[in-house]
């Protein structure tokens, strides 16, 4: 009875010791992407509630963010590739180098190398290698955008029609019609209209609104 009990005793000890010494792969697991810019309203939620975001913050996969009105925010990977997120928009961290733009815009620059990035909206995804880019989804009407500024970007929608877009070109995914043909898109104005996104020292006036919902034609 006594050796039982002792052999009791040891096991208790060697199951106490793999709990908390030997962390659970989603504890051991390392952080997504780092917050690098928080301007205004920037909100993460990575279990229950949401709380503002600060500069340094670890992202893990799983986590939620969201901006507010005349807000933006910045996130960097460990391998240099930079997400901006700009107003009124909501980005879900899925994985490492697997964002979902659930609404509202975002700006990402990938660096050259051999991984892969994917930015899903609810309609479609955007595969992205070395590039530079815009995704945008407007939740009111359904539809995505992709503008491609460098590199190729190939995007796919939820009913696997797929096309590449080149630099200079944008494509607009709606949920009830066919894909249609990558078209050119003007610089000067996605420079004057994105400016929010484009320059992070930019902040706009007081009375002026930024519509994170406009076309990026």
């Amino acid at each position: 009875m006594k050796t039982t009990r002792i052999s009791l005793f040891l096991s208790a000890i060697a199951l106490l010791s793999a709990t908390f010494l030997h962390p659970t792969p989603a504890e051991s697991a390392g952080p997504a992407a780092v917050m690098t810019h928080v301007l205004g309203t920037v909100q993460v939620r990575s279990g229950v509630g949401w709380r503002q975001s600060v500069q340094s913050q670890r992202l893990f996969a799983g986590s939620t963010l969201r901006t507010g009105r005349n807000s933006r925010g910045q996130l960097r990977y460990s391998d240099g590739t930079v997400v901006r997120m700009g107003s009124n928009t909501v980005l879900r961290v899925r994985a490492a180098r697997d964002l979902s733009l659930v609404r509202g815009k975002t700006w990402m620059k990938k660096q050259k190398n051999n991984q892969r990035i994917r930015v899903r909206t609810p309609i479609a995804q955007a595969t992205v290698v070395g590039t530079e880019l815009f995704v945008a989804h407007n939740a009111e009407n359904n539809s995505s955008h992709v503008t491609t500024l460098n590199g190729q970007v190939e995007v796919t929608t939820d009913k696997g029609e797929s096309t590449m877009v080149g630099p200079g070109e944008w494509v607009e995914i709606e949920a009830d019609k066919p894909l249609e043909a990558p078209t050119k898109f003007d610089w000067n104005t996605l420079k004057k209209d994105e400016r929010f996104l484009l320059d992070l020292d930019f902040v706009p006036p007081a009375d002026q609104e930024v519509d994170s919902d406009g076309s990026w034609r």
